[in-house]
């Protein structure tokens, strides 16, 4: 949920999540699929609060959170909904942008979604205050970091380590992703980070989407050195995005 990534090739979208928590809290439960409003959905689940961070569906969408709207906020005691139901939320819908435009955010601390759906990649942003919803470009690769945990600079830093290596034109691969997120030293504002045992990498995400008919997480759990694979077939059809989602634009 504080860093992400999206690499077009062909036929296939890759997505990367790499999930930074304090390691205090409870150890989320690994990927399984499960059916909510006859969506079947793909998802970790957090232990603590109940949502996610992340899942795809089987109406082929795909939904990563990261921490933080455009800048970093000052955070308050309570909330009224965490942002990982916001997600479950939402991956338990047909027309996920849709209903993101349609929500009541009050009360929601700030959050950026990285959303795929029927063939578009969208940027949805909650400041606190406001929505701001764009449409991105799906046919170039895009990394976001976290707007709690790197500022300007190491949001730069990030990016252009992340050129470089797609410079390299290596293969795009779940293994070849970690090696490059492995390669920064910087426990800091590298990729995989350890903040005084405060902050920490717990995880590392990778989805591979087949377009036409198929999503499959691979989930390393970085605390226990563990692994695990789930994959979910598509629906026969899937809905149009509709019209009437005024508040995105062209990016």
């Amino acid at each position: 949920m504080c860093t992400v990534v999206f690499i077009p090739k062909g036929d296939k979208i890759y997505f990367a999540s790499l999930r930074d928590e304090n390691p205090l809290r409870p150890k989320a439960f690994v990927p399984n699929v499960y059916k909510e409003n006859n969506v079947v959905i793909l998802s970790p689940i957090d232990a603590l609060a109940g949502g996610t961070w992340l899942g795809t569906t089987s109406s082929g969408s795909v939904i990563i959170l990261l921490n933080g709207g455009v800048k970093k906020h000052e955070r308050k005691t309570n909330y009224r909904k965490s942002r990982g139901i916001i997600v479950a939320e939402l991956l338990a819908s047909i027309s996920p942008v849709l209903n993101w435009d349609l929500m009541d955010m009050q009360g929601i601390e700030p959050y950026t979604l990285v959303v795929w759906s029927e063939g578009n990649l969208f940027q949805l942003v909650w400041d606190g205050n406001n929505k701001y919803g764009a449409i991105l470009k799906a046919n170039q690769p895009y990394i976001w970091s976290s707007a709690t945990l790197y500022d300007s600079d190491a949001k730069a830093y990030r990016e252009q380590l992340f050129q470089q290596w797609l410079e390299m034109n290596r293969p795009v691969s779940s293994m070849s992703l970690f090696d490059f997120f492995k390669s920064s030293a910087d426990s800091k504002n590298g990729f995989l980070i350890n903040r005084n045992e405060q902050m920490k990498t717990l995880s590392y995400t990778f989805i591979e989407l087949r377009i036409d008919s198929s999503s499959a997480i691979e989930y390393h759990d970085l605390t226990g050195n563990t692994t695990h694979n789930k994959k979910i077939w598509f629906n026969n059809s899937t809905k149009k995005l509709l019209p009437s989602v005024a508040v995105l634009q062209k990016s």
